[in-house]
């Protein structure tokens, strides 16, 4: 037993077991170093609850417990809830309902779950969301947790249970759907009728097969807890990575002293911008060849946003890696931030990329990263039909990814003496492309091993950490681990593009939309990554949805001194969705127009051509892109009816509520978004034949 631990009694899922543990180690920790992985860490905090467990019957923060406090206790992980070979009815339950979408939060909720039905057998929907509120889960809307709860509730009282059927709106074999159109016959005229959802003949069996839900392939291995993630392993040797980074959102490295900090005994590796080579790159996992700019180095002299690489070491323990961070010296030279797109482009503002060995940007002095400027149309005749024109600005800010499951990567030599890279990336094919020139090895000496994924939503579409942690392996010859802290989620890793959008829409009195026009500025922070790819599918879905007959796009990529944007989903779409959304249905308020009918007249339909996307492409040349089909119609129908649009729309009674201070309202939005385009999207799909 070494220096500062000491041993604990405790019943883990049933059995005594003895641990080691130091004395300000948590339950979270030495669960997971005593290879109960189905404990996850997102936060580290108390406040996500992935790393809930049951002590003594009842959901506590293992992140947030002491290990050495538990001494004599029983504590139960979702690995002790049933055999090995069996499943616990909470779990049967989760996957039957579809409730596992990433599954790194689902032994939390099936932990929740437990302790809520052992004292409480049938809890009402108030009180399972009241239980399951303490476990966050980024990925569902908890609709389907909700009911895998009431389902395994039953399942657990002895109640028969009818197979699951999560395909709430198909029809029977023979049912007609004519009462819904009916309910719309006081809408326009000419219309077309609202068809079956399925067309089968009426004296065709049900289906048992088509259109039904499948479990999810890997729900059991999520449900029980298995080792499916990135950092679900442990290898012998393994040291932990820690990244120094930037209190500053400009400035350069005047000095840096790491000799303190490669003297701790157990540091093996210290690395700086005098340790690495200098090769210019782009991070984000987009199309081949990269789009430009190629703006970052792996460690470099300035720093460009509050939380930019400084050092990175690799140390025997996390506490020993965090203490040799705290013993580099370094001295900045603090230069004059710009933290708005607009000030950014202005005349005399600081110039956050001056070095001249980065290529690919647009204008450096303006840090304009792109330029855009794209029309489509006679704009002299299609300006001179508009009867009205509008002009609206609207603005849109950062946002979080917040995935549960951070940024989390672990490389090391295998048997063949290649590197392999197990990261939680959403792209290992572009890392592996990436990765190759700032290591100094050949693509075909890299494996890159993408496990389960506990969320990403664009944020993991990226470089983030592997080129660290891969040098910190190259250098030191032993594996390494290294992942990002929930702050620096938020100040290392990316975030949604904010975007200055400025339209102008002219339009006919009989509500034509004949002529739109977007100005936009994209925030993409400190380096250019996603900062063109997003900004054009911005534009082209934002242009899209109302096909006017002339259209005109025109985009400034900006720099400012903010941590980096990214990929997020939706990717640039979003923003302008928002935006065009938002004046349609301020130009029906102000015209008087029905904006059910206005936004209907001008939507684009099927056999129409996407005509800014071919002109915009996306990254690259682009093509024809029309729409085959769509079921905006069908859905515009279906989502009116059930919020009760025309009973509320314009009732004061309704929207005084109880009469008290607060207001109701109501609104409709839509969007388009493309699934399987050609040359662009890829998908895959399961199918059975007997």
């Amino acid at each position: 037993m070494s220096e500062g631990t000491f041993s604990i009694r405790l019943t883990i899922n049933g059995e005594e077991r003895q641990l080691t543990v130091r004395r300000a180690e948590t339950l979270l920790d030495a669960l997971r170093r005593a290879s109960y992985v189905s404990v996850k860490h997102g936060c580290k905090t108390g406040d996500c609850g992935a790393c809930t467990v049951l002590l003594d019957g009842e959901p506590v923060r293992s992140c947030q417990t002491r290990a050495a406090d538990v001494a004599g206790r029983q504590v139960v992980t979702v690995e002790g809830l049933a055999p090995a070979t069996q499943l616990h009815p909470i779990q049967q339950a989760f996957i039957e309902t579809g409730a596992i979408q990433c599954g790194y939060c689902t032994p939390a909720q099936i932990l929740v779950t437990k302790a809520l039905l052992d004292r409480n057998p049938d809890p009402t929907e108030a009180e399972i969301r009241e239980a399951l509120g303490g476990v966050l889960c980024r990925c569902t809307g908890y609709v389907k947790i909700v009911q895998a709860v009431q389902r395994a509730a039953a399942l657990l009282r002895g109640e028969g249970v009818e197979p699951f059927e999560p395909i709430e709106a198909m029809l029977a074999p023979g049912q007609s759907p004519a009462p819904l159109v009916e309910r719309y016959s006081h809408m326009a005229e000419g219309e077309a009728p609202l068809p079956p959802l399925v067309l089968s003949p009426p004296d065709m069996e049900p289906l048992r097969v088509v259109g039904k839900g499948v479990p999810k392939v890997d729900g059991v291995k999520l449900a029980a807890g298995r080792p499916v993630f990135t950092d679900d392993i442990r290898l012998e040797g393994m040291l932990y990575g820690a990244l120094l980074t930037s209190p500053h959102a400009h400035a350069r490295i005047k000095r840096i002293d790491v000799s303190r900090a490669r003297a701790l005994p157990g540091v093996h590796a210290v690395l700086t911008h005098e340790d690495v080579p200098r090769i210019k790159y782009a991070s984000g996992g987009q199309s081949y060849p990269q789009p430009p700019p190629y703006d970052q180095v792996v460690l470099d002299d300035k720093v460009r946003h509050e939380g930019d690489r400084v050092a990175v070491v690799a140390a025997e323990t996390p506490e020993l890696a965090q203490r040799a961070l705290g013993l580099i010296e370094v001295e900045y030279e603090v230069l004059p931030p710009v933290l708005s797109a607009e000030e950014a482009m202005e005349d005399g503002a600081p110039v956050i990329h001056d070095e001249p060995d980065t290529t690919g940007i647009h204008d450096p002095r303006r840090n304009i990263v792109h330029h855009i400027e794209v029309e489509v149309g006679d704009a002299e005749a299609q300006w001179g039909r508009a009867d009205f024109v509008f002009e609206r600005e609207y603005r849109t800010s950062k946002q979080q990814h917040a995935h549960i499951e951070p940024h989390v990567c672990i490389t090391y030599f295998d048997e063949d003496g290649r590197l392999v890279v197990r990261s939680s990336t959403q792209v290992p094919f572009h890392i592996r492309r990436m990765l190759a020139p700032l290591i100094g090895l050949p693509v075909k000496q890299i494996r890159v091993v993408k496990p389960r994924l506990g969320g990403g939503f664009g944020n993991k579409q990226e470089m983030v950490l592997e080129d660290l942690c891969a040098l910190l392996t190259v250098r030191t010859g032993r594996p390494v681990r290294m992942e990002y802290t929930r702050q620096q989620e938020f100040t290392s890793s990316r975030s949604r593009h904010p975007q200055v959008m400025r339209y102008r829409v002219g339009v006919t009195k009989d509500m034509e939309v004949v002529a739109t026009e977007l100005t936009l500025i994209g925030d993409t922070g400190a380096y250019g990554t996603h900062g063109l790819t997003v900004q054009m599918v911005g534009g082209q879905k934002g242009l899209t949805l109302y096909n006017t007959p002339y259209s005109k796009f025109v985009c400034d990529v900006v720099y400012t001194n903010t941590p980096p944007a990214g990929a997020f989903r939706g990717y640039g779409a979003m923003q302008c969705f928002f935006g065009i959304e938002t004046i349609m249905s301020e130009i029906a308020a102000e015209m008087g127009w029905d904006v059910v009918a206005f936004k209907r007249k001008n939507w684009i339909k099927p056999g129409e051509e996407l005509l800014v996307a071919k002109a915009l492409g996306e990254g690259r040349e682009g093509f024809e892109q029309v729409i085959r089909s769509s079921g905006l119609e069908q859905c515009v129908r279906v989502g009116l009816e059930a919020m009760g649009w025309y009973e509320k729309r314009g009732n004061e009674a309704w929207r005084r509520g109880d009469g008290g201070t607060r207001r109701r309202g109501i609104g409709m939005a839509v969007m388009l978004h493309g699934s399987g385009v050609a040359g662009l999207d890829m998908a895959s799909a399961t199918i059975k034949m007997n």
